[in-house]
């Protein structure tokens, strides 16, 4: 049977208060998103994180990595978020999108991971109560040197009170940690039946998963708490 279709007005509020919020106590569930360009996850994403901040007084780092982005120089608008390129950001700087420069020449590339590295190494500390975004999270997961601050971010960031937000548009190039780690998933209408089976695959099976994802309107997402095995389809006006 089909997930029900929920208008994101009324799933909306109780994603949010229920997101992060296991048992009446604040506890970091990590959140995967999925879909092709221009299918509206880096919109969804920014609009969740914004939410989550605002209600938990989280600290939130979205990294991004894509050389031009609508989505975040919107963000960056409202005055409450504050791109910077390079780190640390100014004291005081809760909601951070940092987009480091990238030349596209082989340096430029190691520079921007670098900076990335750098970022990660300075947010994994005890008790942090951060949200740390990734925009494009195969980018970051291919890097030889990345790898494993990745998976150590996957596997043990929870225990330090940071929330791991990660969006892709690679399903086949994704880490067998983005299947096992999150507790919640989120995935947009496919390209095509290829791609729809890889990510039911990720989300939960590709017989339960993969006619549900076809079935999907432009802009319309299935959202799902994997432990619970809750599902239902929404979207954002």
């Amino acid at each position: 049977m089909s997930p029900e279709r929920v208008p994101w007005s009324e799933l909306g509020p109780e994603f949010i208060s229920s997101w992060g919020w296991p048992g009446g106590k604040w506890e970091p569930e990590h959140l995967a998103i999925l879909g092709p360009t221009g299918s509206g996850k880096s919109f969804f994403m920014t609009h969740i994180i914004d939410q989550r901040a605002r209600r938990s007084g989280a600290n939130a780092v979205i990294i991004a990595t894509k050389p031009a982005d609508s989505t975040m120089t919107r963000l960056t608008r409202t005055g409450e978020w504050k791109m910077r390129r390079t780190w640390p950001p100014s004291y005081g700087e809760e909601r951070i999108i940092f987009w480091p420069k990238a030349t596209g020449l082989a340096d430029g590339v190691q520079q921007q991971r670098k900076a990335i590295y750098e970022v990660l190494a300075e947010t994994w500390k005890p008790d942090a109560n951060t949200i740390v975004a990734f925009d494009e999270i195969a980018y970051v997961e291919q890097d030889l040197r990345l790898q494993p601050f990745i998976t150590k971010y996957w596997r043990e960031a929870r225990s330090l009170g940071i929330t791991i937000v990660a969006t892709t548009q690679r399903p086949r190039y994704v880490s067998r940690y983005m299947h096992s780690e999150p507790t919640w998933s989120v995935a947009f209408l496919p390209s095509d039946e290829d791609e729809a089976k890889r990510v039911a695959e990720i989300i939960g099976g590709r017989r339960k998963f993969t006619e549900v994802l076809m079935s999907l309107e432009p802009r319309e997402f299935l959202i799902m708490h994997r432990r619970k095995r809750l599902a239902y389809i929404s979207r954002i006006a």
